[in-house]
């Protein structure tokens, strides 16, 4: 049976994902925030195009809704999609500005049918990473970074007039949060131990323009990450060393190198990563063929989303960090935790390349 999509946000991640799914052979609609005047099919994804009118009805019947608005709306376009009757909700990252905004949405009697987007965990290259960590032990250490120039996302559009430059919704830890998700995956949850985030740099901009965190896992014993608008080339990545060897992964890349004990070294290069349709793809076909409530390594081993209680973990693991750098020194806010085994947004899958706004 086809399955039918609706794409809430028609900016330029919407607009991907109404093109990745309809490629899936999936009855998708593109449902647009600001009334475009139009109707029939979208021309640049064959999407058919809805409004204020006929979007309820088909949302109603919906296997998926997609929720590509700004973060923002996210909590209540989400709130609303479950309402009408959707089957399950994709919603982009952020969850919502910060964790308190995100309770009509955590505390909703459906909230486990949504899914959080978290591509990253698409990639083949990191399936392959989890596949491989137990070979070099258990975790001592790890860095993960995700570092590029943000004036260079959208050369023929000032930055400063971006969602990322915006306190309110931007800046490096909303922007970067997928690094934060998939850290957790490898290594399991967060106990930050400190957090500085900088406002002053070479950018003009009220958000912060970089971050850098520190915290424990029950697994390892430090784990750094550096989270900046304000390097170039753009790099992205994470090292992990155990007690048996090092693995790195480099994104951009799409390239796994596991070092043994010897030193000697073994690359891996999964050229689909470099496709960002095709991760989109597999994280499109795990939200419409599983339902979040399935197992951890079923849901990793399919590239699979983020659930929503893990992605209000991290949520609120940018808000203890937020706080934590302002001079507070409170424990990360409680939210509900699983065992882990839009309309601005810039593409997860390349650092330095932005989405345009819905």
């Amino acid at each position: 049976m086809t399955a039918t999509v609706v794409v809430r946000g028609s900016g330029s991640i919407g607009r991907r994902h109404a093109r990745v799914l309809r490629s899936l052979g999936a009855e998708t609609h593109l449902w647009p925030v600001r009334p475009r005047g139009v109707s029939g099919s979208d021309p640049a994804t064959g999407a058919t195009l809805l409004d204020e009118a006929s979007g309820p009805a088909v949302v109603a019947r919906a296997d998926l809704v997609v929720v590509a608005t700004d973060t923002g709306r996210h909590v209540a376009d989400t709130v609303d999609a479950l309402d009408l009757g959707a089957a399950r909700v994709l919603l982009e990252k952020p969850v919502a500005p910060s964790l308190p905004d995100a309770e009509p949405l955590a505390t909703h009697p459906r909230s486990g049918d949504v899914w959080v987007a978290a591509p990253l965990r698409a990639h083949a290259a990191f399936r392959h990473l989890l596949a491989l960590l137990p070979s070099i032990g258990r975790p001592v250490s790890a860095h993960v970074w995700c570092q590029s120039w943000l004036p260079d996302w959208r050369p023929d559009r000032d930055y400063r007039d971006s969602y990322s430059a915006r306190a309110g919704e931007g800046g490096v830890l909303r922007d970067l949060v997928h690094e934060l998700d998939y850290a957790s995956v490898l290594l399991g949850e967060p106990a930050l131990v400190g957090a500085r985030l900088d406002h002053d740099g070479p950018l003009e901009m009220a958000a912060e323009q970089s971050a850098t965190l520190l915290w424990t896992t029950p697994v390892a014993s430090g784990v750094t990450v550096r989270l900046d608008y304000v390097t170039r080339p753009a790099t992205r990545g994470i090292v992990l060393r155990g007690p048996d060897g090092s693995l790195e992964w480099t994104v951009a890349s799409a390239t796994v190198r596991h070092t043994d004990p010897s030193g000697s070294v073994v690359e891996a290069t999964f050229a689909e990563d470099l496709d960002r349709d095709t991760v989109m793809a597999t994280q499109a076909r795990a939200a419409l063929g599983m339902h979040p409530a399935a197992d951890p390594a079923s849901r990793h081993a399919a590239g699979a989303p983020a659930t929503l209680p893990e992605g209000l973990s991290t949520l609120a693991l940018c808000d203890a960090a937020r706080a934590l750098s302002a001079g507070a020194s409170p424990p990360i806010p409680p939210a509900p935790v699983e065992p882990r085994d839009h309309e601005a947004r810039h593409d997860p899958h390349d650092p330095g390349a932005p989405e345009e706004t819905r």
